[in-house]
């Protein structure tokens, strides 16, 4: 009998062909978020366009109190810069802005370490947090105004009560979510609880701290609006009271324009801060 040699396998063309390199996939990955951003700006100047027009069509319909026309808005915006009224009400709410953004991110980042580091801690004041973050800011303002009086102190009170808790829940919940296997690989290298909160906890909870931040500087333009509503009118929110009462919506819509963008720039620095250190964190 003749011992017969099996030939080896023909390799099938489809299984020899190399695939793309890694500088061809990140060419292709590069143009797809070109083109994604080119129709996230498409997409949102076709939008700015529509609301132009829409305010033109409002304007025709029900008059210049309803809806005033964008190019009167322009105008106006343009003398108010021109004669200062706009730069300095723009200085007064960034001062009220400013300072009740930093008391209560300072305050809030602390007391929110104090919670979710401290389990027994967080576990008795958690009632008392939820309590006062359920109650409508409005409903403290008469007090604060008892308190501080109805200047620039009540107004960064009223501004830091605003912005507070939901830094603090969201620094509260980034440590006592901190990663189990950073605390634990901690642990096994023989590190002590403080080095673990310090080192591990605290750093792995950056993310969640720069997401309420974000969330509180954009609470923050709100309550430095209504502060300067309800207490003596000055800044922007004071522009804002002013044009209202006259009935004079040029003007009004050029003061909510600046707060608009105003809100957007804060938030956007605060994102791009958040997303520049979320990516060293593991998945």
């Amino acid at each position: 009998m003749t011992e017969t040699t099996a030939k080896p396998p023909v390799a099938r063309p489809s299984e020899t062909r190399p695939g793309p390199s890694a500088a061809v996939l990140l060419a292709r990955a590069g143009q797809r978020r070109r083109r994604e951003r080119g129709f996230v700006l498409g997409a949102q100047i076709a939008i700015a366009l529509a609301l132009v027009a829409g305010m033109y069509l409002l304007n025709a319909v029900a008059g210049k109190l309803t809806m005033p026309r964008p190019d009167a808005v322009l105008q106006q915006s343009i003398k108010m810069w021109s004669d200062g009224t706009m730069l300095r009400g723009l200085g007064e709410s960034l001062t009220v802005l400013g300072l009740g953004f930093l008391l209560s991110a300072s305050t809030g980042i602390v007391l929110g370490i104090l919670l979710g580091g401290f389990r027994f801690l967080g576990r008795v004041l958690d009632p008392f947090v939820n309590a006062m973050n359920s109650t409508p800011g409005a409903a403290f303002i008469p007090l604060i105004i008892v308190w501080f009086g109805l200047y620039t102190e009540a107004k960064v009170v009223v501004v830091w009560n605003a912005a507070l808790f939901p830094i603090l829940i969201n620094t509260a919940a980034g440590i006592a979510n901190a990663n189990k296997d950073l605390v634990e690989m901690g642990r096994a290298f023989g590190a002590n609880r403080a080095t673990l909160f310090w080192s591990v906890m605290v750093p792995d909870a950056l993310p969640s701290i720069l997401s309420g931040l974000r969330i509180g500087a954009a609470i923050c333009t709100v309550g430095t609006v209504i502060a300067e509503l309800t207490m003596a009118q000055s800044g922007l929110g004071g522009l804002l009271a002013t044009a209202g009462n006259r009935f004079q919506m040029d003007r009004y819509f050029a003061v909510v324009i600046v707060l608009m963008a105003l809100g957007t720039a804060v938030t956007a620095v605060l994102r791009l801060a958040e997303n520049r250190i979320s990516r060293w964190r593991a998945s």
